[in-house]
């Protein structure tokens, strides 16, 4: 058997080897985690999403952060479009 997994026969006992896919998406998972939790910690949020983003972001990783930062971006933009009322243009157009 570890004729045919060469991997395996070079690692030194009692050593786990580790999938490059695996350490790949830890990085990203760890990474997103980070972002998105910076961005909250900087944002404020209504009652019952204070606590429900964190939870999303930590327990579903990556689409978890993913999902946070499009819910994020939808609200801020609808804030942003409301408070410039009827005939006003945003800076820069």
């Amino acid at each position: 058997m570890l004729e045919l997994l060469p991997i395996l026969s070079d690692t030194p006992p009692g050593s786990v080897v580790v999938p490059w896919w695996l350490r790949f998406g830890l990085l990203v998972y760890g990474a997103l985690l980070v972002a998105a939790l910076m961005i909250y910690i900087q944002t404020k949020h209504p009652r019952p999403w204070n606590v429900i983003w964190p939870l999303v972001v930590v327990l579903v990783p990556i689409v978890g952060a993913i999902a946070y930062f499009i819910g994020a971006t939808i609200t801020y933009r609808r804030q942003r479009d409301s408070n410039q009322g009827p005939g006003k243009q945003p800076p820069g157009r």
